[in-house]
């Protein structure tokens, strides 16, 4: 026997036997068709706007801001609510103001406010009772959500 074909004859056989390995089980991969795939959409959880106050947060000290909510103002005829940020020893240390507001109607107006003394917000047709909800976000982190009332507005 030639010694000289052997070593290429090895070669060969491993050749094909690393080809039969890569070339899969010959089943089609997903559904067959006597299997058909079902998609189920998830409806997304509502919640019912409240009109009932909840707990409130204390920021912490030398923090403290201030918010103005006039009812009926700047015009009692449309039924105005204005809130207005009045700064307070923690302006300086507010990143954002979050403001929602949820009316009588069941409508929920969310808002967001800057940080700058002054700057207001007015809520047109809000006659009746109305939930007004503000978080304060701090640069120094966290979250207060420092006023939840119920403001009428005549």
């Amino acid at each position: 026997m030639n010694f000289r074909l052997l070593p290429a004859l090895i070669v060969l056989l491993l050749a094909f036997s690393f080809c039969a390995a890569c070339t899969g089980s010959g089943e089609p991969e997903g559904p067959t068709p006597r299997e058909t795939a079902v998609i189920t959409a998830t409806p997304a959880p509502t919640t019912a706007a409240s009109l009932a106050p909840g707990p409130t947060q204390t920021v912490p000290p030398e923090r403290e801001v201030v918010f103005g909510i006039e009812p009926g103002y700047p015009s009692r005829f449309t039924h105005d609510l204005t809130i207005t940020f009045n700064g307070g020893k923690g302006q300086d240390f507010v990143n954002g103001i979050d403001l929602r507001v949820t009316k009588s109607t069941g409508e929920v107006i969310t808002e967001k406010m800057q940080p700058i003394k002054g700057d207001n917000v007015i809520i047109k047709n809000a006659q009746g009772e109305n939930r007004v909800e503000i978080t304060v976000s701090l640069i120094t982190g966290g979250s207060y959500k420092i006023k939840d009332e119920i403001v009428k507005v005549p």
